[in-house]
């Protein structure tokens, strides 16, 4: 609007120029000393308008950017090679409402900081990517259940806003061991729900500590939640569709029950991921241990493939599955028959960035 309002006050101008030297042409050359006094005075005024108007315009210009700044951003496109300080986000925050944001960096990844957004009952409210935006010069949090991503902001106290979303305090710091805050009346009387792990991350005290798969940034928008339930003992189940209904995303975990019953080690990951189906109908189209997604998660992870239902119902699974010491973790996608054909790539994209968010 303002760069408008500039382009019209510089077309007044030039037609104003225009119209002075047709009124004061240059051959006038009869005219008596005191008109020519007054013409040079009347000139001088004008010359003083011009520079004004062009003063005035420049400022209206340099100052426009002010006023478009999007609160939020639709189809964010997340580049890790945008070099950025992220280093004040980093940490556990906690909202007005109670709920707990904790921000942090992915190892080995540059450039690559991930939120974690739950509310006072542990449920996942919102998770996704920290994005530096060169073009507004802020930083958004984008949320990758529904595809949009908030403005961050810092005001005067320091406290985080996160546009839409809510305000935030620092309660525990980027570096292990550092807590901001816990050691005062005013922190324990507002937080005595929480505890401090030792390693920077805030976590509920009135249950056990199951870390959360996270990472991973999904190229779909407009996410709907089908089911999210977080379980008193830590474990949980999280659904999302995309906007057409043709994929279905599940990132859930559950206590293991390996050695509970006499089979391999294979054969218990794909019974796991055979699981995520609604159906007793399937057939297992390929089983593998993949090295790379082992070694980054430093336990053993499998993908399995099948295909579940049949006719119209029929769906196709491409599920990744670990198992620790004490929890099995099942991140899988369901397509329907009509979804685009070379997902497998995509998929294999989103599980290099998996990791648990508090390492187990």
């Amino acid at each position: 609007m303002r760069k408008i309002i500039s382009f019209v006050l510089a077309l007044i101008l030039m037609i104003w120029m225009k119209s002075i030297k047709t009124f004061f042409p240059n051959s006038i050359g009869a005219a008596r000393n005191g008109a020519k006094r007054r013409r040079n005075n009347m000139k001088k005024q004008l010359h003083f308008l011009v520079v004004f108007l062009l003063v005035l315009s420049l400022s209206l210009v340099a100052c426009g950017g002010t006023d478009t700044i999007p609160e939020s951003i639709e189809n964010l496109v997340i580049d890790d090679s945008v070099e950025y300080d992220y280093s004040n986000f980093w940490g556990t925050w906690l909202g007005e409402d109670g709920s707990v944001l904790i921000m942090e960096h992915i190892e080995d990844i540059t450039n690559s900081e991930r939120f974690m957004l739950s509310d006072t009952n542990n449920e996942l409210l919102a998770s996704g990517d920290i994005q530096y935006v060169e073009e507004y010069d802020h930083v958004y949090a984008h949320n990758e259940h529904d595809g949009i991503a908030h403005r961050c902001w810092f005001d005067e106290d320091n406290a985080l806003h996160i546009d839409s979303v809510g305000i935030f305090s620092k309660v525990s710091g980027d570096t292990p061991g550092e807590t901001v805050g816990d050691n005062s009346d005013e922190f324990s009387s507002v937080d005595s729900g929480y505890a401090d792990d030792g390693r920077g991350d805030l976590l509920r005290d009135d249950g056990d500590v199951v870390p959360v798969m996270m990472g991973g940034a999904l190229p779909f928008i407009n996410m709907q939640t089908l089911q999210s339930e977080n379980n008193e003992d830590g474990t949980y189940y999280y659904a999302d569709a995309t906007e057409d209904g043709q994929i279905i995303v599940v990132n859930t975990v559950f206590q293991s029950y390996r050695g509970n019953f006499d089979q391999t080690f294979e054969d218990y990951m794909t019974d796991c991921a055979l699981t995520l189906a609604d159906t007793n109908i399937f057939a297992v189209q390929n089983v593998e241990q993949n090295e790379t997604y082992s070694e980054n998660m430093s336990y053993p992870v499998y993908i399995v493939t099948y295909t579940s239902g049949e006719n119209e119902d029929m769906r196709e699974w491409t599920v990744f599955v670990m198992n620790t010491d004490s929890y099995t973790y099942l991140y899988g996608f369901c397509a329907t028959l009509d979804a685009e054909d070379d997902m497998d790539s995509v998929y294999r994209n989103i599980f290099a960035g998996l990791y648990l968010s508090d390492g187990e």
